[in-house]
């Protein structure tokens, strides 16, 4: 964490590790696609990071939670859905993308300020 951190930082800096987080969880699912009885992994951090934010103290966020996957099984014993894992990896990929967004411009406001402009 910076030494100049507020909310919206510790908020940002949450997200983005969930975010690298879900990414490996989604990986680990597709390479493991093929492999029988293999039951796929999923990672929710948003509802979490959402009770942190709206408490006032993104600090008291606790991390991601991952869980089993609720998707049928194939003939294999198998749930992972190909589909769906691309898709969510295109998902991850646009709200990293954005996150970094809002991280450059939080630190283009404080290097503003620090110039005092």
């Amino acid at each position: 964490m910076l030494p100049i951190s507020d909310k919206t930082t510790q908020t940002i800096e949450h997200a983005l590790d969930a975010l690298a987080k879900r990414a490996e969880v989604t990986a680990h699912n597709v390479a493991n696609s093929e492999v029988p009885g293999y039951t796929a992994s999923t990672l929710d951090f948003e509802g979490e990071l959402r009770r942190a934010v709206l408490s006032g103290d993104p600090g008291s966020y606790r991390g991601p939670a991952v869980n089993d996957s609720a998707n049928p099984t194939g003939p294999n014993g198998n749930n992972v859905n190909l589909e769906e894992e691309v898709v969510e990896m295109m998902k991850t990929n646009l709200l990293q993308d954005a996150m970094v967004e809002a991280y450059n411009f939080k630190m283009g406001l404080l290097r503003t300020a620090a110039r005092g402009q």
